[in-house]
């Protein structure tokens, strides 16, 4: 199983979104994917599920009360199923900094490794004790983001972060790159910035265009792959799947 965290510290640069089309669109190349929802908003779960009425999700894996083949939902996509998260998840935060707390996600993972080809988790916005266990767990890390000056403002923060898992606790973990999100192509500030961030990190050649087709898809608690599957963004987030397969492969 390959896990793949979706992750950066800033909200609103497209990593619930980004998560979602890469796990549908790596579940119509025939792979077998769980979704992983660490996020306490749990967005990403709230597509597939009425969130509010879930009486046990990945709060319970945290809290080392059951095990994770018995939290995996189905999804309404085949080949892909979910690891749900909901608000209960905040009130984990304290009580898990211990000295085994970066590693639960890790080790549960472990479990069921040869279940799936892939394992896509989407981090909060935050680099909470969720993110590092998200990271300590995976093989790759995708980075969303927007062309805009604070977008970039917390990219430091977040090498620093990777690097520092890379180095203690996970070598394995590498940075499959950046991912272009909300893209307003023709701008002089996105043309500046860039290079920027290609400073910091490899960037994806597909890039995800803005547009009103995505928040209509969260809307109707669908991927864009689904909603509106001929559309622009729906093209780029399968193109966006495949640089991604060939990127692994590399």
């Amino acid at each position: 199983m390959i896990i793949i965290s979706v992750a950066n510290q800033k909200g609103g640069e497209g990593k619930t979104t980004t998560a979602l089309n890469l796990a549908h669109g790596l579940a119509l190349e025939n792979n077998k994917v769980l979704l992983i929802d660490v996020d306490p908003q749990a967005n990403s779960s709230g597509i597939f599920l009425d969130v509010n009425k879930l009486k046990s999700s990945i709060t319970e894996l945290f809290l080392q009360k059951e095990k994770i083949a018995n939290l995996i939902h189905k999804t309404k996509y085949t080949g892909l199923e979910l690891l749900p998260s909901n608000i209960a998840l905040a009130e984990v935060e304290l009580s898990s900094l211990n000295v085994e707390a970066p590693y639960v996600l890790r080790d549960a993972l472990s479990e069921i490794k040869q279940s799936y080809d892939f394992a896509i988790i989407d981090c909060p916005p935050s680099l909470s004790v969720f993110t590092v266990n998200a990271l300590v767990a995976s093989n790759y890390v995708i980075i969303p983001l927007q062309a805009e000056k604070f977008s970039i403002d917390g990219i430091k923060g977040l090498q620093n972060t990777i690097e520092s898992i890379k180095r203690r606790i996970n070598p394995e973990l590498q940075i499959l790159g950046a991912l272009i999100t909300q893209l307003k192509s023709n701008t002089i500030l996105t043309k500046t910035i860039l290079p920027v961030i290609q400073n910091y990190f490899p960037v994806f050649k597909t890039s995800i265009s803005t547009g009103v087709s995505i928040g209509e898809s969260h809307l109707s608690q669908r991927t864009i792959l689904d909603y509106n599957a001929n559309g622009k963004q729906a093209i780029e987030y399968l193109t966006f799947v495949k640089e991604v397969i060939d990127g692994i492969k590399k």
